[in-house]
């Protein structure tokens, strides 16, 4: 616990832009955290079959893995309030149309909308942290705001998980009350705008000249590697976390309040998880134990599969989505440690690009193999893809960390003398 207390001791001496960022990511957040745990039954509730869910799902990922280097670039040109603003408005927005509409093509068309606008959260996120932030502050405030996210969407799924109930007792359908939590949800992203519109825009580097270079032509070998690694990743993760309510009640035989009550209580895995990622990476290095990390969730995938005990698959649950939280802002922060400056942004981009992309093929596949009753099939397949993101990341990164160490400690070394 002391490690959880020092990162909210912290979050008092951050600047107030950092403060704002993490109040919009709550309110995110809590949005979401409603959605993922409603939107797969309203879709499945209004007779659409599963196949067909999963086409509808891969429309938002598909237009993040499309969007995120034009916003990134947007980001630079306009800055990053007018962005933020932009991103939580116009998402929080087609969230609404997503369930005001019977047409799966017009549900598909909003997703892919909001999809577009949330392509900047973590391009624009990662890039506004390093510049709000110390070099020192940087692991911490990755984590943190990683940490903030997770507790929220845990309260919004533990709330999304009953709340149906309270509007089934109005006597409401089902349907209705679905749709009606959903329109919460949605206004939760809308309110992510007020922060945002209190944050202050750094002044522009007159010495940098902004250009879509570094995204594309430009792109350096680091950025390349980095956004491999993160399309394994999104692979992994895009089988999990938009049908993970589907797993616990098709395949496990639970029920939406049992899945709502886990997924809330994950954020107490999660914030410990986080809180010791900072002192295991200062202790072995950021990349190894990012690696050992990755291997271990898949072994949490494989029994995650093999079991149909709702309780034992809620501890798997816990351990497998605690641990992904916990590599990430390790891996995250590496990358903005690494990245040349004018390449920052771009290597970011390029990580939303290729997750994105990740969940943007694995959702269909996913929503082929539930609509054939196959629940396990997608679990190895995620399981599989962690592994090679873990194995990847080993070899392009480890000897480059050891590197950055041992230039850091000669450049500590020079000042001191200089000194």
């Amino acid at each position: 616990m002391s490690g959880i207390t020092t990162y909210f001791r912290s979050f008092l001496g951050f600047n107030r832009n950092v403060k704002l960022s993490f109040t919009a990511n709550l309110l995110n957040g809590l949005s979401q955290g409603i959605f993922l745990v409603v939107f797969n039954l309203y879709i499945l509730e209004m007779g659409i079959s599963a196949d067909v869910l999963g086409g509808i799902l891969s429309a938002s990922p598909l237009a993040q893995a499309l969007g995120s280097i034009p916003i990134g670039f947007l980001a630079e040109v306009i800055g990053f309030r007018k962005v933020f603003v932009l991103i939580y408005g116009i998402s929080g927005l087609a969230r609404l149309a997503q369930v005001s509409t019977g047409s799966v093509g017009l549900i598909s068309a909003a997703a892919f909308l909001g999809g577009l606008a949330l392509a900047g959260d973590f391009v624009v996120r990662l890039s506004f942290l390093a510049a709000n932030t110390t070099t020192e502050e940087r692991t911490q405030v990755y984590s943190l705001n990683s940490l903030i996210f997770s507790l929220s969407m845990s309260v919004g799924a533990l709330a999304a998980g009953f709340m149906p109930n309270l509007f089934s007792a109005l006597n409401l359908d089902l349907l209705t009350a679905y749709r009606l939590t959903l329109y919460l949800s949605g206004a939760l992203a809308v309110l992510a705008v007020l922060p945002c519109l209190r944050m202050q825009d750094l002044p522009p580097a007159h010495d940098r000249k902004i250009s879509l270079k570094p995204y594309l032509w430009g792109m350096d070998a680091f950025t390349v590697k980095q956004a491999l690694v993160s399309l394994f990743v999104g692979l992994s993760l895009g089988m999990l976390t938009p049908f993970m309510n589907l797993y616990f009640i098709y395949h496990l035989g639970g029920t939406r309040e049992f899945f709502g009550s886990v997924s809330a209580v994950t954020v107490l895995f999660t914030m410990t998880a986080v809180s010791l990622a900072p002192l295991l990476a200062r202790r072995w290095g950021s990349v190894p134990v990012v690696t050992a990390i990755r291997m271990g969730i898949s072994l949490f995938l494989v029994l995650f599969a093999f079991t149909a005990n709702p309780l034992l698959g809620a501890a798997a649950y816990w351990m497998m989505m605690s641990m992904f939280q916990m590599s990430q802002p390790l891996s995250f922060a590496f990358a903005m440690r690494a990245a040349t400056e004018k390449a920052k942004t771009a290597a970011s981009a390029w990580l939303n690009v290729t997750y994105w992309l990740g969940n943007a093929v694995a959702a269909p596949l996913v929503g082929w193999s539930m609509a054939r009753s196959d629940y396990t099939s997608p679990l190895f397949w995620a399981a599989g893809a962690v592994i090679m993101a873990g194995l990847v990341n080993q070899l392009f990164f480890h000897r480059m960390e050891i590197r950055l160490n041992q230039q850091e400690a000669a450049y500590a070394v020079s000042q001191t003398k200089a000194g």
